[in-house]
């Protein structure tokens, strides 16, 4: 086999040695990046939300309203919406439970980095994947 697969090597370096070299043309490089370029666009890849901006608004919008009416206009009748529910089972298995400031403090500093920090990433990727 391996003297089989010498004879095929001679072969085709006799056969390439008497072909002449072709050069390519000056503008080689321009005609293959324009194909890259043309074939990089896809729509298969194209990013589209789930809830679009104007929905996102409209969603502030509601919920600020909502919660500007229950502040202003609130009954005096009916302070509470569930005005019969002992809430005392829930909070009681976190009576004893007392939080150092500086774990507060350090809890509330990584939420606010994440908030900070969602979205320099996501502007960075979307930058860098062109999406």
């Amino acid at each position: 086999m391996d003297k089989e697969q010498k004879n095929i090597d001679d072969f085709i370096g006799k056969a390439m040695q008497s072909l002449p070299v072709q050069k390519t043309s000056a503008d080689f490089t321009d005609l293959i990046m324009s194909k890259v370029v043309v074939e990089k666009t896809s729509t298969a890849t194209t990013y589209k939300t789930l809830i679009s901006k104007p929905v996102w608004a409209l969603i502030f919008v509601i919920v600020g309203g909502l919660c500007v009416y229950l502040s202003f206009f609130e009954t005096a009748e009916n302070s509470s919406w569930l005005p019969n529910t002992n809430y005392n089972v829930l909070t009681s298995p976190f009576k004893n439970i007392h939080l150092n400031s500086s774990l507060v403090y350090g809890i509330a500093a990584l939420a606010l980095m994440t908030l900070i920090q969602v979205p320099i990433y996501k502007n960075y990727y979307k930058n860098k994947f062109q999406v």
